[in-house]
């Protein structure tokens, strides 16, 4: 078949009948043998693959890192008040902020101060009469009623310091980032577009109030989160089976370096503000996607749209300067053909419910849930809680971006050597082992948890990105954006859940660890349940979805 610029004409096969009979389109038969001729990872596809690689950024991700971090502080004393005491500022503390024991070390409090009912007279004391005659035991304790103080010495402001989200509001601080999840999970069903989330993200720098910041939030997550998912499964139906992993992993690397210049695009830029607005302005790049990226042809041959999608693999072809063999293509389809049953397929609707039909599907799609569940929870958990452990946060942040990269290149040479379920299975026990191990250091080992816990988002990262390919895997073509779309969705629960488990560190520290690791030892044990599906065809019917596993003796029998 020879190539035209018209793409009716390249529809049109060069063999056709010699009476001149016309054939109005061509029916893939075979979509695999077409990207074998493309180079399964062809210039074509590369191309549109790094395309796809910039929006999986984290950048909005994970900026509430930075927006919200919470410098020391205490309780507002004002010094005017004890004046007369001729006391210097280490000695009004004293007097004004209680002592308290935490995490088995004697620590002023940040939330509370010391609440005197004095005549001037008894402020007009020395120091030392004061002490005398106010004994600790005496003194009553009251929460910050003045406000609080900040250590603005390594930020200028964040939305903490802005809107005093410590102490008895810490719990926002956390509402933000399950919010933002919130917000992914309703992007997962119902999406956005780049352009809202650019207009969100700029409002959301300007933000007159928490209420109107955590919105725009939801707003920004809403929009990005249809950008991640269509990113990874149009890579996916982009490539061959042998390529899949690859791809697969290296996409999330992109992620992993995004974290990395975020580290540092935040360490010069101190001000929540004008970091917030830095990190939109690569939006307005991505909308000229609309005309660079095509339409997955896979999923156009799965709802019968065979002449785009034949279209779309020509250029590809011209691009890789390679021409299709026939055997690609079904017989033409002349224009006298009756399409009433190939227009009945093409209206056929698939929703969610169809992931549970039928028992084996159903298995699978629950598996994968609980285990999207865990990755996000413990992911999430262990990279916005970075501030938390010991060191500089910037340093730890862009550290915990640099092990992200090996993490997927090592899970690319398990995947490839391995398969998928028995990677999964040992990157989540290794993780979940690594978290727990985390509770047996003792505070003054802080590099050691700090250590641990870069060892568990390691093997976290890892599996991840296994969990996001063995659901692109398992899910028929029919439904597997829905079904990638659901698994994502219920990802949610655990990334809502991150921060709050993460805030039980303030009452006990390894608390969120102890949770983490205990997760992931379960999802590792249950992904042995799942299929093989390393260098299987991947299942376009819902019927063949049902089928998946037999050669590994887990399908359930009629």
């Amino acid at each position: 078949m020879t190539e035209t610029e018209s793409v009716d004409e390249a529809l049109v096969f060069d063999n056709a009948p010699s009476g001149g009979e016309k054939y109005d389109v061509q029916v893939i038969v075979n979509y695999d043998l077409a990207l074998k001729y493309l180079g399964g990872f062809g210039p074509w596809q590369r191309r549109i693959f790094f395309l796809l690689c910039l929006p999986v950024n984290g950048f909005q991700l994970f900026a509430i890192v930075f927006l919200a971090i919470e410098p020391d502080f205490q309780c507002r004393v004002s010094e005017v008040s004890f004046s007369g005491l001729n006391a210097t500022l280490a000695e009004v503390l004293n007097v004004s902020i209680p002592w308290e024991l935490k995490d088995g070390e004697w620590t002023r409090s940040q939330c509370k101060r010391y609440s005197y009912n004095l005549p001037n007279a008894t402020l007009n004391a020395t120091y030392r009469q004061f002490v005398e005659a106010h004994p600790v035991a005496n003194r009553t304790q009251i929460p910050c009623d003045q406000g609080y103080e900040y250590d603005m010495s390594k930020y200028k402001s964040t939305v903490v310091t802005d809107w005093d989200l410590v102490c008895d509001n810490s719990w926002k601080v956390s509402m933000v980032k399950s919010v933002w999840f919130a917000g992914f999970m309703f992007g997962a069903v119902f999406g956005g577009h780049a352009a809202d989330s650019y207009v969100s993200g700029i409002a959301c720098a300007f933000s007159p109030n928490y209420a109107a910041f955590v919105a725009f939030r939801f707003f920004i997550a809403t929009c990005i989160m249809i950008t991640y998912l269509a990113s990874f499964v149009m890579t996916q139906e982009l490539v061959s089976a042998d390529k899949r992993s690859f791809v697969g992993m290296v996409i999330w690397i992109f992620t992993s370096l995004g974290s990395m210049l975020l580290a540092g695009i935040a360490y010069f830029i101190r001000t929540w503000k004008w970091l917030q607005v830095a990190i939109t302005m690569p939006i307005l790049f991505f909308i000229s996607f609309w005309w660079l990226v095509p339409e997955s042809p896979r999923w156009l041959i799965s709802r019968n749209r065979h002449k785009e999608a034949a279209a779309i693999l020509w250029k590809g072809a011209e691009i890789a300067k390679v021409t299709l063999p026939d055997e690609v293509f079904h017989d033409a389809i002349p224009l006298t053909h009756d399409h009433t049953e190939e227009k009945a397929q093409k209206k056929k609707v698939y929703t969610f419910i169809d992931l549970f039909r039928t028992p084996n599907l159903r298995k699978w799609t629950l598996n994968i849930f609980y285990n999207w569940i865990v990755n996000t929870l413990v992911y999430y958990g262990i990279s916005l809680n970075l501030s938390a452990l010991s060191g500089n946060i910037y340093l730890n942040f862009a550290i915990s971006g640099l092990v992200e990269i090996p993490a997927n290149l090592i899970a690319i040479l398990l995947l490839n050597k391995f398969g998928r379920r028995w990677p999964l299975c040992l990157m989540l026990l290794a993780g979940g082992v690594a978290c727990i191990t985390a509770f047996f250091i003792p505070k003054h080992l802080g590099w050691m948890t700090t250590t641990l816990a870069m060892m568990g988002k390691f093997w976290i990262t890892a599996s991840f990105g296994v969990i996001y390919i063995f659901s692109a895997e398992i899910f028929p073509t029919v439904v597997r954006q829905i079904g990638i779309g659901m698994s994502s969705m219920s990802a949610r629960v655990g990334g809502i859940a991150a921060p709050f488990v993460s805030l039980l560190g303030r009452h006990w520290a390894p608390m969120p660890y102890v949770i983490f690791g205990g997760a992931s030892i379960a999802a590792g044990l249950l992904a042995l349940l799942l299929p093989e599906t390393a260098g299987r065809k991947l299942p376009a019917t819902i019927e063949e979805g049902e089928n998946f596993g037999k050669e590994d003796g887990i399908v359930d029998k009629e």
